[in-house]
């Protein structure tokens, strides 16, 4: 288990999928909040799917002091980058860091095992997404140079919200940064 600021971190269990799941509704029920509150639904990833993802190493979680996941990053490998499809943090616990731990975590885990970046798609206009994400070092990535791997995940990912809505961003990963 890695311990940062924000919590301990670790890879998620296979008993922990519905965990994640019930903490990816409830930080969906933020967008109740915002533009698109009729979009999100229930926000939920597919337990198959975090099952596959957990058995790749791509289901990492922010545990409490009772080692019960309050956060959760749900990744996918893109190319030579791995790709952040989910990160969530239940509303209990957010503004704590938990995010940001968890994406530190999985760069120390990753970082000079043939990862160059970690990429995610996100709206602009919410405070937890984009703005977010460029405080904890991902840079927007612009349309014209988007590589046919993001952009076809960056349009998959925009699915019933505004396209204009959307960015790329990408955060190189630190080199040596094996744990």
């Amino acid at each position: 288990m890695t311990e940062l600021q924000g919590g301990p971190c670790r890879l998620a269990r296979p008993d922990e999928i519905e965990r994640v799941r019930e903490i990816q509704r409830a930080a969906g029920r933020r967008f109740v909040e915002t533009p698109y509150a009729g979009i999100v639904g229930d926000s939920a990833d597919d337990p198959a799917d975090l099952a596959a993802a957990q058995d790749k190493w791509h289901l990492w979680v922010s545990v409490d002091d009772r080692d019960r996941p309050v956060g959760a990053a749900h990744l996918m490998l893109l190319g030579e980058a791995l790709h952040l499809r989910e990160l969530d943090v239940h509303p209990d616990f957010a503004g704590a860091r938990r995010g940001a731990a968890i994406l530190d975590a999985i760069e120390r885990f990753f970082a000079g095992r043939g990862i160059s970046s970690l990429s995610l798609t996100t709206l602009v206009d919410v405070p937890w997404n984009a703005p977010y994400y460029e405080r904890i070092g991902f840079g927007i990535v612009p349309e014209a140079e988007l590589g046919p791997a993001l952009r076809q995940r960056w349009i998959a990912e925009a699915s019933g919200f505004p396209l204009e809505k959307r960015v790329a961003m990408l955060r190189p990963l630190k080199r040596g940064g094996q744990s």
